[in-house]
């Protein structure tokens, strides 16, 4: 009994040892999906990650902007004699001791607070924007290596049965039942498909390497076979009407709302600055008629004045205006370039859907009825062998092009999608929701 259960560890320690082996290997020919492959390049992606970074450390710059300068200490004596540098000689000489705030000019501080929030708005929405773009660029990846991966199985099921069309015709051949010129026509279009398979691998090595950049798995592992689910789409006007809440639109809105806070920080330059100071002053000396000395204390206010503003207050406060007044005008530019590319890839996207209808309702079904009444009239001596050849072909043109149009759909849907991405609405009590 004690020897069972030793070998029954020995058995289950070495079952252990195989799964931690074999496990990479079981896990690489797992096909991939588009879903597992989002997840991963989002969770991967370093330049998504260093902008959530930026946009925490924008974050924090804007909280500081908003305080306060640090207090002033000062320390020092005051009127003391160079001859025996004594404190107690000269009642004049004194150990002043002070404490002084400045405080910003108008609602300045506020201001600068205001504006780096807005900036580091615009940061949480580039890392937005850059989640969008990452997710359209995978899909479009992962679409086209799809699509090398299903041309090739389709060439290569085309390779078996030419490969055994060449050896039916040969052995015709050899019966006298068909010429040389049949068996030559079937070697050429053996060497044909041979010569478009080895033009699809190099497009599939291509397209794994294009989707390797955020996926290293990608150049070793399959991705499954069936086509992926991208979600519903809306109709045009609704998605025009969305691009206004797309991070794209919103980071410029942020943007204009920081460049609106520079313009009024600058209109707060006209007014002084203001100072505070506190100061104790302590005496060692007697008074000349023999009194102990007493400590004073000194309260200061100091005003910046602002009197000569044509070249300083009054350039800065034009230069913010003109840079607000451009980033309007940019967001205006950044709209309608967006709506125009949205309204092409609309209209590719309903073509597509169209080729795609007629493909599988009346083109497929078409060439393979075609295929095989070439194929049963040329088994009965009805047509010749380069009819049946042109059949076949044709078949297979026309599965590429099914195929294609299939994933340039889902390619034109994967452009949309990145049109459609909205802002999540804000959190309660965010003052800086656009």
């Amino acid at each position: 009994m004690c020897q069972l259960k030793h070998y029954c560890k020995i058995l289950n320690g070495c079952t252990v040892l195989l799964l931690l082996f074999f496990s990479p290997l079981l896990s690489a020919s797992t096909p991939l999906t588009l879903d597992q492959a989002e997840r991963t390049a989002l969770k991967g992606d370093p330049n998504i990650q260093a902008s959530q970074l930026r946009a925490l450390a924008a974050a924090q710059s804007a909280i500081a902007s908003a305080q306060l300068a640090d207090p002033k200490l000062s320390l020092g004596v005051f009127n003391v004699p160079i001859d025996d540098f004594s404190l107690k000689q000269n009642p004049s000489s004194q150990l002043r001791f002070g404490l002084s705030q400045t405080f910003a000019k108008g609602d300045s501080l506020r201001l600068q607070g205001l504006q780096a929030e807005y900036l580091a708005l615009a940061q949480r929405h580039s890392s937005s924007l850059l989640q969008a773009l990452l997710l359209r660029d995978v899909r479009q990846h992962f679409l086209e290596t799809l699509y090398q991966q299903k041309a090739l199985q389709i060439l290569r099921k085309n390779r078996r049965y030419f490969a055994e069309l060449l050896i039916s015709s040969d052995n015709l051949y050899s019966v006298g039942r068909a010429n040389q010129q049949a068996v030559l026509q079937a070697e050429l279009e053996l060497s044909r498909l041979d010569d478009q398979i080895n033009q699809a691998l190099n497009q599939l090595e291509i397209a794994r390497a294009s989707l390797a950049k955020w996926l290293p798995m990608a150049v070793e592992t399959e991705l499954l076979t069936s086509l992926p689910s991208l979600g519903q789409l809306a109709e045009l006007p609704t998605l025009q009407q969305q691009l206004l809440q797309h991070p794209m639109i919103v980071r410029a809105d942020a943007y204009i709302g920081a460049a609106k806070q520079g313009v009024r920080l600058a209109e707060e330059q006209y007014k002084p600055a203001v100072s505070l100071g506190l100061e104790y002053r302590q005496r060692f000396a007697d008074e000349a008629d023999g009194k102990e000395p007493v400590d004073m204390l000194a309260a200061m206010l100091s005003l910046d004045l602002p009197l000569f503003t044509d070249k300083r207050q009054d350039k800065r406060l034009a230069a913010q205006q003109y840079d607000y007044q451009a980033l309007k005008w940019q967001r205006v530019d950044i709209l309608r370039d967006m709506r125009q590319k949205l309204r092409a890839e609309y209209g590719n996207w309903q073509r597509l859907q169209q080729r795609s209808t007629r493909y599988q309702r009346q083109l497929l079904g078409q060439a393979a009825a075609h295929a095989s009444a070439a194929l049963s009239a040329y088994q009965s001596g009805v047509v010749d062998f380069p009819t049946l050849m042109y059949a076949r072909i044709s078949e297979l043109d026309i599965r590429l092009r099914a195929s294609r149009v299939e994933i340039d759909l889902l390619k034109a849907q994967a452009e949309l999608l990145f049109y459609r991405v909205t802002v999540l609405p804000p959190q309660q009590g965010d003052k800086h929701a656009l």
